[in-house]
């Protein structure tokens, strides 16, 4: 590393030098800040002549895990290891910045790059084949590094949700009708297929390959005991925007053979609304009070998106039909000139790294999002208080006072109004998806197409 190179570096990354040098034993050659939303870095180690290329894993800094600390995940990564399957090693963790130290493996997660179509499908049978193997691995193991294992059928099958359900808890800052009818919704739909006690990955369709071959499968982040199917569920949340290499139904009937199971559509389906309830859930609290490092473009992207998916699965269970909101046009003339005015300062402000650039971009997307909003947000917010009105009987003041009388309803609200309360979320998602103009292409992938198998 050069002198320069060194200069430039923050006093943060000086000191996750100093550890990646005392853990490896060598000298860091070059640390390179990966420019995404989440702190991570790439390293190389000069050891005795031998280059040693590193990631270094950060930390979210966004208080949205139901399963805090990443030695946790470090623990998980171990295990998995040691039972054959293709991750990262481990050397150890940094505690200033937080982060796991690991080996940086060759690939890429794009499909697209693969030769043809047939290289294609060989990646997502392969990984299928990988969370298979997974899916078997002695829960004892991870029992003993201190991971929950269910110990009734509900327990599995509601394992991530009960665990984000404390997270949700805790963090809840204001009312949320829809996670509180969702979580009751869910205890009253429980499947009577599945509820095996298993390793989970927990958010899966997350791979790296090279000439056709999976060189490794990362992020154990969510990863817990409960039930396969859910793994299965978020792929199809997974393939809309990273496609996966081959159709979901052609993976799950893979899965099938290798696994030696059955999947029944009806529980993927409820699997898939749980899946997407746990992100809900765990983005609530920290996007109703904004703390500076939880002010991400993505996160107000990622909480449409899993709302979304959501509500398409519990349709899909429910025999619901959700009618998407007609396209935004954004406004011109007077209306557009503040947002007009925002975007051109955006764009001549002259990015230093590669994470401003980045964030520059987020900033744009932005702008283009709230021009939507002074064209349609104040009409869609009068729409939804008289479709709260009929539910309630009466229509409330603005949008808090119906976020608030909403969730008394729910709270004691049966079964029988589980489609009328759908009906209402659904059409005031479907609203807010046509106002985030610039995420449209992201966001149409969340209205899930059923699977069949």
């Amino acid at each position: 590393m050069t002198g320069g190179e060194a200069a430039a570096r923050t006093a943060e990354e000086d000191r996750l030098v100093a550890r990646v040098e005392e853990l490896i034993g060598g000298r860091v050659t070059a640390i390179e800040r990966q420019p995404r939303w989440r702190k991570a870095w790439y390293l190389t180690v000069d050891r005795d002549g031998t280059q040693i290329p590193l990631y270094v894993r950060g930390d979210k800094q966004i208080d949205a895990e139901p399963y805090p600390g990443l030695d946790r995940e470090a623990a998980i990564l171990r295990i998995l290891e040691r039972n054959g399957v293709p991750v990262p090693h481990v050397h150890g963790m940094s505690s200033d910045p937080i982060g796991i130290i690991m080996d940086r493996v060759p690939g890429t997660r794009d499909v697209a790059e693969a030769a043809d179509d047939a290289q294609r499908r060989g990646i997502a049978e392969q990984y299928m084949e990988i969370l298979a193997r997974m899916h078997s691995i002695d829960v004892a193991e991870f029992a003993a590094a201190g991971i929950e294992v269910p110990t009734t059928p509900a327990g599995a099958q509601l394992a991530f949700v009960d665990a984000n359900e404390r997270l949700y808890r805790r963090t809840k800052k204001a009312p949320e009708p829809l996670v509180e009818w969702a979580l009751r919704w869910a205890r009253r739909r429980l499947p009577t297929a599945g509820n095996r006690a298993r390793f989970i990955h927990g958010d899966t369709g997350q791979f790296l390959f090279v000439d056709g071959r999976i060189t490794c499968v990362y992020d154990f982040e969510a990863s817990h005991v409960g039930d396969p199917l859910s793994d299965l569920a978020g792929l199809r949340t997974r393939a809309g925007t990273e496609p996966l290499g081959a159709d979901i139904e052609h993976m799950i009937r893979h899965y099938q053979r290798v696994a030696g199971t059955t999947v029944d559509p009806s529980a993927l389906s409820f699997y898939t609304a749980t899946y997407m309830l746990t992100a809900v859930m765990a983005l609530s609290g920290p996007l109703t009070e904004l703390r500076a490092a939880d002010q991400q473009a993505e996160y107000l992207t990622w909480d449409l998106m899993v709302r979304r998916a959501m509500l398409w699965a519990i349709a899909e269970v429910e025999g619901v039909k959700i009618e998407p909101a007609p396209p935004v046009t954004l406004p011109t003339g007077y209306p557009a000139r503040v947002t007009t005015v925002l975007a051109g300062t955006v764009r001549r402000m002259v990015p230093a790294t590669p994470v401003d650039e980045a964030n520059q971009s987020a900033a744009l997307a932005l702008a283009q999002w709230a021009a939507a909003m002074v064209a349609v947000g104040a009409a869609n917010v009068e729409r939804d208080l008289d479709r709260a009105a009929v539910l309630l009987g009466h229509r409330p003041t603005d949008q808090a006072a119906a976020d608030a009388e909403l969730e008394r309803f729910v709270l004691a609200a049966g079964p029988e109004h589980d489609v009328a309360l759908l009906e209402y979320f659904a059409a005031q998602t479907e609203a807010r998806v046509a106002e985030a103009v610039p995420m449209r292409q992201r966001l149409e992938q969340y209205a899930l197409p059923k699977v069949v198998l």
